[in-house]
């Protein structure tokens, strides 16, 4: 009989005993040493105990695993919470034979990150609300804030409401922000966030998403959860009572679009804010919801069931899931927490004795929970105890039903928060649909009322208190002064733990300071100065269990009767302060000199070469006013005998982020004109920094190179007085740059040294003709060592490296390389976690241009304009050129109906076969597209890998099987136009033919072994030195293969996949690229293998 370890506890994890005993299987649970009175304990068939308490106990993975194994579970159940979503989780369970009953780790890893979920959001065409697109500091949340207004802040990894915050006001941004980290980084161990722009009076619907990893996805309909308080909900609703028709079939149509898009499998929620007409994508949750149960009251599935069904591999169809089920009336879910409403209107969670615990029951009614009389609850976990499900057959009466069963329900020891979810049941505007996000902020008074006169059905015998006395919250305090006044007493606004002391006995303090943080049920809250004055004392410590209404500190009050507004802490920081305006000058004069360069002479020799300056390059290449300069005061100070400053020169790097063409990039340019860059100007700080950086970032990479790239001198050992072992700078991060994000080197000047490096260290190199060159050493060094005299240019110059593959493109200016610069990134994500750009197209998917009918001629000897081919397939004007080098080998970039794809072609006027050259342009395109997950499309005419006795000096066909290896290792999805020839190893390896990729044939198609004329003297060369006559034996093989050539005696066969119209090819193409796309964010991420330059 199969196991499950349920790894989880409470309601949920009984939840998932239940389901899984009701199929045969046996499980497993677990507990906390904290947490071994729980009710989950005892529904399984054997319990194990966690190391630690708390719930870092249920966020052992590792202890999960090893229970896992020793129990003889063959699969894992997450619930929700804890580690649901957690992706190395998963692959640590798949990684010891144990199946993960939920989504698979890569969709784990997409939804996780909700910055990438809103980033397929955007690719799939569906609405997303204004917000950061990665991990976001507290400097860029305060731009954005101050662009877009009210804001929300949100942890990039987890849900539940923990880690969020909505800031209404900037001036609580910095609080705010360090809130939300510490408990994204408590909860979910990852303390990341992200910011969107806010909106006020929204309505939260969340689709229920049910796939089985095929590509076919169905909705159970939608779940409205718009009531909550701090972002946590309080009620949610199957189906929503206020959405039209039309509105909801766009949600349920955007939520499918995203599931069938990553091929979802098992089960999901994606979540929406509501707006009037509008709505816009949230975040979705690969996951069971806390508010599965409305979904099963409506529809009849049991989603827990269908959950473990589908991780053994069942299929929708198996389940009877081939289309929703029709919903039945509606259902609404109450979540009843440990908490108590405090007189500001904030929510106080409780803990302690549940000395009573009667749920309430009856048709129609459901409860889930882990209560029972005798429990002790703790403050170490989530406050929710129980939810009760109501259904009836409209929305008022599901609503009706649900309000007399929480009246029902009788807690007594510890307070909850049903009156307030019967107050909100009962309110004319819940009832009339007129609610918001808000709703219970906007409400409160009128909730307050109702709360007031509400009574209970209780048991014979018992009094409506609904909880223990609040003197039994109060602990004793720490030790305190014998003669401290009770009013300068802080006391603690609830239960809980301190998770930080933020002042000092002795510190100034202002009235609403903050003091120090309480964590209680995974949210934090400070604890603020209820007066301006002088700590006096401080009676706990972070890590100290405290209890409502403890002393926490002594605040003496130095209050004056002024308000803190006008006289904070009577005069402490009153004093008129001097401020930095001296050091801010200081600065100002520092940042003219580094304008300044290498002087007024160094740089009119760099205009006089007809090249520009290191900060004229950065004004050309990053949109207006975006480059945010690194180091900017970096440079070799000079002081006078009084020990100031007389005068900086700069390093010879400048360096930073700006955007290009509205995209965030980190460029770097080398100052020729300080010491033409070499490392004795250079301070290798800034340049290693920015590498880093960009590897942190993960941003694309820019470098104009024009010199030694700070590269060592003999100048550097003289002033050193010795000789040091060489070392790349930042090197480390120059290789990891290639696996992670677009990295474009070009040579504006003479790359020398390690600027050579820099600029092969690239997806794309550029050399500016005239006033770029590349080359190891110099003219001195090269002549002291070989003999050879040579200027810059014939040493490496542009007809040097026209063929020598180190460089892709050869441009006429410096405008133009700027300009191929931008058009390259244009076709490529930020980094390996995104997408590639899909532009709007005007071009027509089904366009057929006639010139693809006659555009391969019939004589096989006579060549095509492959340019003119290109142009007429891909969308117009957006064939990109890649490496010109590449002899008859065509590599480009281009798009389908938007989408931007790689291209391999041949160009018949430089030959049909590859060569070393085109073997290794073909590489890079593959490696570049496998690495930015750009669909890769061959358009076929390869007679094979070059021959003769020059091919084989070369080792030819070591650089072609490692063409063809790049090609067979990509993952990316790969289609194939057959122009022409397909013959030999190059023709049978230009695409992966072992993977199910389309391949259609144009009727110019031929293919072999071998070419035909040199094929038959090959195979039957005894034949024909036996034959009468040779010339009529071989014609009359000739004619005998030419019978059978025809391509479409191969299509009988299979042997082709289709013979097509050419003019059919964009349309086809066009189709198979949506195709792709929906395959690719399962392969979002770093390649396989490290992407070599």
């Amino acid at each position: 009989m199969e196991r499950i370890l349920v790894a989880n506890r409470g309601e949920i994890a009984i939840r998932i005993m239940r389901a899984a005993r009701q199929m045969g299987r046996e499980t497993v649970s677990v507990y906390a040493g904290d947490d071994a009175s729980s009710l989950h304990v005892g529904y399984a068939n054997q319990a194990c105990e966690l190391p630690g308490n708390g719930a870092a106990a249920y966020l052992d993975a590792q202890a999960l695993v090893d229970v896992a194994r020793s129990t003889g579970c063959t699969a894992v159940h997450p619930g929700y919470g804890f580690l649901s979503e957690n992706a190395d989780f998963a692959r640590l369970c798949s990684a010891e034979g144990i199946r993960f009953i939920g989504p698979a780790p890569e969709l784990l890893d997409l939804f996780g990150s909700k910055v990438r979920a809103l980033e397929l959001a955007r690719e799939a065409g569906v609405p997303v609300m204004p917000g950061t697109s990665e991990p976001t500091s507290l400097e860029a949340a305060r731009a954005f804030a101050q662009e877009h207004g009210a804001v929300m802040l949100k942890a990039m990894a987890g849900g539940g409401g923990r880690g969020m915050r909505a800031v209404r006001d900037i001036a609580e941004l910095d609080e705010a922000f360090e809130r939300c980290r510490s408990e994204a980084q408590q909860a979910f161990g990852n303390g990341d966030l992200y910011v969107e722009k806010l909106l006020l009076d929204a309505r939260h619907i969340e689709v229920q998403v049910v796939g089985d990893g095929s590509g076919h996805a169905i909705h159970l309909w939608e779940r409205d959860c718009t009531v909550q308080r701090r972002h946590q909900k309080l009620l949610e609703i199957a189906p929503s009572p206020v959405l039209d028709g039309t509105l909801r079939e766009k949600i349920l149509d955007a939520a499918l679009r995203l599931a069938s898009h990553v091929n979802y499998d098992n089960i999901g929620t994606f979540e929406f804010l509501v707006s009037g007409d509008g709505f816009w994508f949230m975040e979705a949750n690969p996951r069971l919801q806390v508010e599965h149960t409305v979904t099963e009251e409506i529809t009849g599935v049991d989603l827990v069931q269908a959950q473990i069904c589908l991780a053994s591999g069942q299929s929708l169809a198996d389940l009877g899931l081939q289309a929703p089920p029709a919903p039945k009336g509606f259902a609404i879910q109450a979540r009843v927490n440990l908490e108590e409403l405090s007189d500001d209107g904030s929510t106080v969670p409780r803990a302690g004795l549940l000395r009573a615990f009667a749920p309430p029951s009856g048709p129609g009614i459901r409860v889930d929970t882990y209560g029972y009389a005798g429990y002790q609850s703790s403050h170490r976990y989530d406050s929710l105890i129980a939810k009760v499900i109501a259904r009836g057959h409209d929305f008022p009466a599901a609503a009706s039903a649900l309000s007399g069963a929480l009246r029902e329900f009788h807690i007594d020891g510890v307070p909850t928060n049903t009156p307030l979810l019967r107050a909100i049941l009962e309110h004319p505007a819940f009832l009339g649909n007129d609610y918001s996000t808000s709703f219970i902020g906007d409400h409160m008074a009128a909730l307050r009322e109702a709360m007031a006169g509400q009574s209970s059905l209780l048991p014979p015998g018992t009094s409506d208190t609904g909880h223990q006395d609040k003197q039994a919250h109060q602990g004793d305090a720490e030790p305190l002064p014998a003669d401290y006044n009770p009013a300068d007493a802080v006391h603690a606004p609830m239960e809980g733990m301190i998770v930080s002391v933020d002042l000092s006995p002795g510190d100034p303090v202002r009235q609403g300071e903050p003091l120090m943080v309480i964590e209680a049920m995974k949210m934090e809250q400070s604890v603020r100065a209820p007066h301006s004055g002088i700590v006096r004392s401080i009676a706990v410590a972070t890590g100290d269990v405290i209890r409502e209404q403890a002393i926490l500190a002594i605040v003496e009050s130095t209050d004056t009767g002024a308000s803190a507004a006008d006289s904070p802490a009577s005069g402490l920081f009153s004093e008129e302060e001097q401020g930095w305006g001296d050091e801010v000058e200081e600065i100002q004069r520092r940042l003219r000199m580094a304008q300044e360069m290498g002087g007024p002479d160094k740089v009119g020799k760099q205009t006089a070469k007809g090249k520009l300056t290191a900060r004229e390059r950065v004004e050309a290449m990053a949109d207006s006013g975006s480059f945010i300069e690194v180091g900017a005061l970096t440079g070799f100070a000079e002081y006078g005998e009084d020990g100031e400053l007389t005068h900086v020169k700069p390093a010879n790097f400048i360096g930073g982020t700006a955007r290009v063409d509205g995209r965030k990039v980190t460029l770097g340019v080398d100052d020729f004109t300080l010491r033409a860059s070499s490392g004795d100007a250079a301070i290798h700080g800034k340049q290693i920094f920015l590498e880093n950086y960009a590897r942190e970032m993960r941003l694309p990479v820019v470098r104009l190179l024009d010199g030694a790239s700070g590269g060592g001198s003999v100048k550097m050992a003289l002033e050193n007085g010795f000789h040091y072992v060489p070392h790349n700078p930042g090197w480390d991060a120059v290789v990891e740059n290639l696996s992670l994000a677009p990295v474009i080197a070009a040579a504006v000047g003479p790359a020398v040294g390690l600027g050579a490096a820099r600029l092969a260290m690239s997806h794309l190199a550029i050399m500016v003709r005239g006033i770029g060159q590349a080359f190891t050493a110099g003219p001195p060094v090269v002549k002291g060592s070989t003999g050879e005299d040579l200027s810059l240019e014939e040493l490496g110059g542009t007809h040097i490296h026209t063929d020598s593959g180190v460089v892709e493109r050869m441009v006429d200016s410096e405008q133009e390389a700027f300009e191929v610069i931008r058009a390259f990134l244009s076709y490529l994500p930020t980094n390996v976690d995104g997408l590639p750009p899909i532009q709007d197209c005007v071009d027509p998917v089904d366009r057929r241009d006639e010139f693809l009918l006659k555009a391969i001629p019939r004589n096989s000897r006579k060549p095509y304009d492959i340019g003119a081919i290109l142009e007429s397939i891909f969308d117009q004007g957006s064939v990109f050129t890649y490496a010109e080098y590449g002899g008859s080998t065509v590599t480009a970039l281009a798009r389908l109906n938007g989408h931007p794809v790689g291209v391999l072609a041949t160009n018949p006027l430089k030959g049909v076969t590859m060569s070393v050259e085109g073997a290794q342009a073909a590489t890079r395109l593959v490696d570049l597209c496998e690495t930015f997950h750009l669909p890769i499309v061959s358009l076929t005419d390869q007679g094979g890998v070059s021959i003769g006795s020059a091919a084989e000096r070369r080792g030819t066909i070591r650089h072609g099987v490692r063409a063809l290896s790049a090609i067979y290792q990509a993952r990316a999805p790969q289609a194939e136009l057959i122009l022409r020839r397909i013959y030999g190893v190059g023709g049978a390896g230009i695409v992966n033919r072992h993977r199910a990729a389309p391949s259609w044939s144009w009727p110019s198609g031929s293919w072999g072994s071998l070419p035909s004329r040199g094929g038959i003297e090959a195979a039957f060369s005894a034949q024909l030195n036996q034959a009468e006559n040779r010339e009529q034996e071989m014609e009359r093989l000739s004619q005998e293969m030419e019978k059978i050539a025809s391509p479409f005696r191969t299509a009988e066969k299979f042997g082709v996949q289709n013979l097509i119209d050419p003019r059919q090819s964009r349309l086809l193409l066009c189709d198979w690229v949506e195709d792709a796309y929906r395959r690719l964010p399962q392969l979002l991420g770093r390649p396989a293998f490290g992407t070599r330059p």
